[in-house]
Parts: structure tokens; sequence; C-alpha cells
């Protein structure tokens, strides 16, 4: 059944045998390309063909020049076009073929983050069909450990596509989300085009199996407030955008909030994220504080260590003092007050760049992998999210989502780590609260670091690992350069009422609460006198949360 599927989308999708000649082109031969895993097993890869020159070559059926403004499903552009070159990239499956002239060959080729890289010179001679074998090789096995890599936020291409592309990635869950776009002139207020809604059903699409899942989602958005992603919905929940442009349609209202929109899919089972955060977040304290967001997607935009400024200027993050601070750091105040957040990641893909599964999500379930296994790890917390490097962490023998009970006073907890990478990284790192408290460097094949020591701790609160380094990612626009990173979700302590502290953190939201009511009260376009109201008490009941933060610490240091 699952050949049947493969070789329904490839003859629907690029179709090669269609699009093949009896001959190849004048003056090339004709090369077709074997693509195996090391048991044998018949797969798809990214490829990129080159001559002695650097010219690329593509395969059959796939794009021969680097366009951005084309959308065509199987091919990819890397980098830029300003801090590094245009690369087009094929992405094809085991069979492929293309026409080359005689001569000297690279033939580059990459799938996911636990494959070692291939790079094969051949040499193409002027007579006949010939062929070329790729075979892929794993350094690391985390599918074996339960560890499954998805993309959380996808827009293009459609299902098919992305079923294509998926395998090619290395990728075994991905989440293609509905939106919609606001038109500057609408007919009526609100108005705008929807993407991707003829798509969902509520249920999985149907090219998807037991090794390859995928659903349609949704992401709800508000220029200011916030984007959310909803995944495993068993219905849309509209009106899909609220507010003006970007995303609603000029003269839209700003409701419902973003807490409605968030506790409707909730209702419905579904995992609530926040995409590409923190762009935009005005309304991450209330929703966050009253308990409507189970992740964040932490590795989508930018530098998780920098806001990227034209994303800044766009969702306007003016005013609040955690608009001027890293990302990252938001993320851990939150954690310091004792939300349990996990860590997630998507690429946000709309076009031939950035790749999907650019930024991943890996995901331990409980159980076979399966849709409902893999978001639900999710929610547990059970992640880590990357763009190259692959972790293990623990601490005590527990894993990420995980939560540690301890005495009060003073503990010795046993931390352990492991990172692999095929791209460089700087440091491997063990944060406390927010703190980095242990580093270690790679070194060697694959870039590994390990570490494996005992730390002193006084307070509950988080612990988790990440690993980065200096290196960009580029992936297109600007605000998809990226450096090479990873991050676990928290392993979470309790220390018998001697939690994280809060307060400094707590603040911080209190002060961006307070932007949130004046927005309310003198600029939101709201359809009811009541809906202010309303909006105004949630906010106090966020507010109240944040202030018995600041209370408690106050107390704690009193004893």
């Amino acid at each position: 059944m699952r050949q049947l599927v493969l070789f329904s989308i490839l003859a629907s999708f690029l179709a090669y045998a269609a699009q093949a000649t009896r001959e190849p082109s004048p003056g090339n031969s004709r090369v077709r390309i074997t693509i195996r895993t090391e048991n044998g097993k018949s797969t798809g890869l990214r490829l990129r063909v080159t001559n002695s020159a650097g010219e690329y070559f593509a395969p059959l059926g796939h794009l021969t020049k680097a366009d951005r403004q084309v959308r065509s499903a199987g091919d990819l552009i890397l980098g830029d076009g300003q801090n590094s070159p245009l690369e087009l990239h094929a992405l094809v499956y085991d069979g492929a073929e293309i026409d080359l002239p005689p001569g000297q060959y690279t033939f580059l080729a990459r799938k996911g983050y636990e494959y070692k890289t291939i790079q094969k010179e051949v040499q193409i001679s002027p007579e006949g069909q010939q062929s070329v074998a790729l075979t892929l090789r794993k350094f690391a096995d985390f599918e074996a450990k339960g560890w499954y890599p998805g993309d959380t936020h996808l827009h293009f291409p459609d299902p098919q596509g992305v079923r294509y592309e998926m395998e090619c990635e290395g990728l075994r869950v991905c989440s293609l989300l509905l939106l919609k776009s606001g038109f500057k002139d609408p007919p009526r207020p609100g108005d705008g085009h929807f993407w991707n809604v003829e798509h969902f059903t509520g249920k999985l699409s149907p090219v998807s199996n037991s090794e390859h899942v995928i659903k349609v989602g949704e992401e709800f958005r508000h220029g200011l407030l916030a984007h959310l992603i909803f995944q495993n919905l068993k219905s849309i929940v509209w009106p899909v955008s609220t507010g003006g442009l970007r995303e609603s349609g000029a003269g839209g209202y700003d409701w419902p909030l973003m807490f409605h929109a968030s506790g409707d899919a909730r209702s419905q089972g579904a995992v609530v994220t926040w995409a590409h955060w923190p762009y935009p977040s005005l309304e991450a304290p209330l929703d966050i504080a009253l308990g409507q967001i189970d992740s964040l997607d932490l590795l989508t935009t930018g530098s998780p260590f920098e806001h990227h400024p034209e994303l800044v200027e766009i969702y306007k993050m003016q005013g609040a003092s955690v608009y001027s601070m890293p990302p990252i750091e938001v993320y851990y105040h939150y954690l310091n007050c004792g939300f349990r957040l996990a860590a997630s990641s998507g690429s946000d893909k709309m076009g031939l760049n950035p790749p999907i599964g650019s930024a991943r999500t890996y995901v331990k379930t409980q159980g076979p992998l399966s849709y409902d296994s893999w978001v639900d790890g999710i929610r547990k917390g059970r992640t880590f999210i990357t763009n190259y490097p692959l972790l293990e962490f623990s601490v005590n023998g527990k894993e990420p989502g995980d939560s540690l009970s301890i005495q009060p006073g003073k503990a010795q907890l046993s931390v352990r780590a492991r990172a692999v990478s095929l791209e460089p990284y700087q440091a491997l790192e063990i944060l406390y609260n927010g703190e980095v408290i242990r580093k270690v460097r790679p070194s060697g094949e694959n870039h590994q670091s390990v570490l494996d020591e005992t730390i002193d701790v006084e307070r509950g609160g988080w612990i988790a690992a990440r690993a980065h380094g200096p290196k960009m990612l580029e992936y297109g626009r600007t605000w998809w350069r990226m450096p090479v990173f990873a991050h676990t979700s928290p392993i979470y302590i309790d220390m018998g009422g001697r939690a994280a502290p809060a307060a400094e953190s707590a603040r911080l939201f209190l002060e961006q609460l307070g932007y949130l009511q004046r927005w309310v009260e003198s600029q939101a376009k709201l359809p009811k006198a009541e809906n202010k109201k309303e909006a105004l008490s949630l906010i106090a009941q966020a507010e109240a949360i944040y202030q018995n933060l600041v209370d408690r610490e106050r107390r704690t240091r009193a004893r």
C-alpha cells in the first residue's frame, strides 16, 4: 500500500516518466539516480548536482533556474541572494533521472538531520544510459528511541506536495495550516482571502500513512495580539483572522480575542502553539497566565537571541520592556513564573524557501507514531526543537516534559546531556531557571558534545539543555536567517513551595498587560460595549496571577 501511495504521488506530482523522453536531449547522457537507505529501502532526498564550474543541473521535471516567485513543489532555494548566493536544489525520489553532458559532476545530497551528507564525485561518459547510486547512512537514530521529527507550521505546498517533500527531508509529521490574509480595500470590512481552507476536513489527509502523517490545521491571526497555531482541529475556528491589515481585511473588528479563539480550539482537543514567537505577542501574558497556550514556536523567524527589526516594525512591537529582550529570554521569564510551556518549532513555509522542516520539532510519543500521539507529546512537553543539532537530555533519569519532586533544601541532581550535529555549533549548555550553569564545547566527528555532571539546587523551577553556534542558516527572507540552534523543553522541579524566583519576571508581564489594557480602552475596535468589559475582566484576572507571584516572592524573602 505504501508503494502505491508513493508512486501515485510521484505520477500525479512530478510525473518523471511522463516528462522524460525516450532519448536524452542532444549532447547529453541520461542518468538514473538510485536512492536507498543502508538497509536497501527506497526513499527520497534533497539533491544538488553541479559540474566542475559550479553550474547547477536539474533532474528531469524540476526547475532549472532559481526564481523565488515560482511556487513549485519539489524544488528548493537556499540562500538569500545578498549574504549568500541563491542555490537551487531538487527533492527527488528513488528512480529520478537527469540529463547531463559528459564530464565531472558532484552529487550533493542530504536527508533530514540524522543521515550523513553524501558528496559523490561522478564521471559521466558520452554513451548510453547510466546510473548513480546514492546510499543514505544514519549517524544518529533518534526514531529508534521514540523521537519523531515534524513541522508544526506549513502553508505550502498542498497535502500531496507536503507528503512528497517530507520524505525527502526526513520528516514524519506535518501540520499544513489554513489562514486568512486581508484586503486593502475589501468589499466589506474584514473581508480577505483564504489559503488551504479547501484542504481542511478535520481528519488526516488521505495521503498519510503509518510513517508520514499530515493534517490540516489553522493559524488564527491578529497583527498586534498574536498568531496562534491550532493543531488537531475537528472544525475551523472562525473568523480565522481578526483586526485589520495584514491578517484580516481593512476595517475588521479586534474581536474575538485570541483567548476566545484558543479556548474554542482547546475545547476540540487541539494543541495551541504561539506561532513564530514572539511576533506579535501583545496578548501573550494574558493567554499564557490563563492557561490557553501549550507551546511556543521558538525557532522560526530570525535568531532566538535577538529581535528581528523588520518584524518588530511590522507588528508594532514598541513600548513594553519585553519587546527589547531576546525572544528566548522572554520564554525563560514565563517558565520562571511557573507556566509549563513546551518548546516547539516549524518552518512557516510559504514558497520555495525555507525548506520544509527547516526548523523542526522532535517529539517523543507514547506508543506508536500517530498524529494524535505526536501532538499529545507537544502538549506534555516531550520535545526538543532544532535546525540541526540533535539533543539527549535527562535529570535524575527524567526527560523533557517530566516533573521531578524533591524535598526542600539543598539537593543534588544528576544531569546528562549529549548533542551531535551535521552542522557545527559552539556549545552545549545546561540552563537552570534561565541561567547557564554548565557548558561544554563539541569536538570530533559529528560535532559531538557530552555532559554528565552533578549540580546543586536550592529552589525548584526548571532545567533545560540547548546547543547553539554562530553559523547562520540562510533560508531566503532576512527574518528566516537563523543560527544553528537546538533547545529542549524543560524538566520541571517541584521543591515543596520553593519555586523559581518569579517577581522580576512577573513585573515584566504586569507592565505588558498595562499596554494591552490601554489598547483595549482606547484603540481596539469592538462590536459591542460589553466586549470591552469582558476583555478588561480577563486582563484583571491575569494581573492577579502575576501580582500573586510578586507577593509570593516578597513573602518568601520575609521568612
